[in-house]
């Protein structure tokens, strides 16, 4: 029997983040003023800051050139100047307070055990998007991850969603990690390039999605569906759960399927962002076979 979703054809899904302009040449940045320069005393704890700060070289060179605009304050070592005039230049473009310190400045700020190499951030709050405006976008496949509770599976489970096409991303906002600095980090910058919004009733959700022509598919061990048998020719949200207890049974039951991955060893299953991964390059290989080849 047809469904209504079966008649919806994928529309594209585009995301652009305005970014300010970045200058080849940077100018040279004077010695830092007065009011700009902080000592040890007056840094921000790092435990009253953890789920907001980033450090270390590449992770903030990641950050600031794939958002700039995320960064409430950039603190460089005093003396370091010129090494981070681009950093600098794009932060306070982008309208982010830079502050020079000592590494005692530094390290109050990303923490003692911290190596913060001459550079750290103090992240603004991650603006959600809309599930509304998500829906409205149609993205094809969407992912709805309930229940991952480690921001370092959230963001390795972004990097490789964004990999494999998936425009968009939906996080519950009960017992799941939501974008925070280890999140951002672990993503590899993929987090920039896809729209996330949260979402509390789960099963609600759910709803919503399949009245927006969406198939849902719950990613769980020995489901009734493989992955290599799914019909990849509809619409599809796909849904994970939790590290170890995998998605609860509320969403087993609402899902319109249950999608195992064949395991072909003695372990039972996978970690929720490699599970995520098959999935998500299965059907975008599958999608690419499907295509005429011209």
């Amino acid at each position: 029997m047809r469904d209504f979703r079966d008649k919806d054809r994928k529309r594209p899904f585009k995301h652009n983040a305005p970014r300010p302009q970045r200058r080849d040449f940077p100018a040279p940045h004077p010695k830092p003023a007065a009011q700009e320069q902080v000592r040890a005393r007056e840094m921000p704890r790092a435990a009253a800051n953890e789920r907001e700060m980033v450090y270390g070289v590449e992770p903030i060179r990641e950050l600031v050139a794939a958002a700039p605009g995320a960064i409430r304050i950039l603190y460089v070592k005093s003396g370091d100047e010129r090494r981070f005039a681009a950093e600098i230049d794009l932060v306070r473009t982008a309208g982010g307070r830079v502050e020079f310190a000592d590494d005692a400045g530094l390290e109050r700020v990303a923490g003692p055990a911290a190596r913060h190499q001459g550079i750290a951030a103090l992240m603004r709050e991650y603006e959600y998007a809309a599930l509304e405006e998500i829906l409205a976008a149609q993205p094809d496949p969407i992912v709805l991850v309930d229940g991952v509770t480690d921001p370092r599976n959230l963001g390795a489970l972004m990097r490789s969603a964004e990999g494999a096409g998936v425009g968009a991303i939906v996080i519950a906002k009960d017992r799941t990690a939501g974008i925070t600095p280890a999140a951002v980090k672990a993503s590899a910058g993929a987090w920039i390039h896809l729209k996330i919004a949260r979402c509390g009733n789960v099963a609600r959700t759910l709803e919503q999605l399949k009245e927006a022509g969406y198939w849902t598919a719950a990613l769980a061990p020995g489901g009734d569906t493989s992955i290599y048998t799914l019909d990849t020719s509809r619409k599809l949200a796909i849904i994970v759960g939790a590290e170890g207890r995998g998605v609860r049974d509320i969403v087993r039951k609402g899902a319109d399927f249950v999608v195992d991955i064949p395991m072909r060893g003695k372990v039972g299953s996978l970690n929720v962002s490699v599970a995520a991964a098959v999935a998500l390059f299965e059907i975008a290989r599958r999608r690419a076979d499907a295509k005429p080849t011209p």
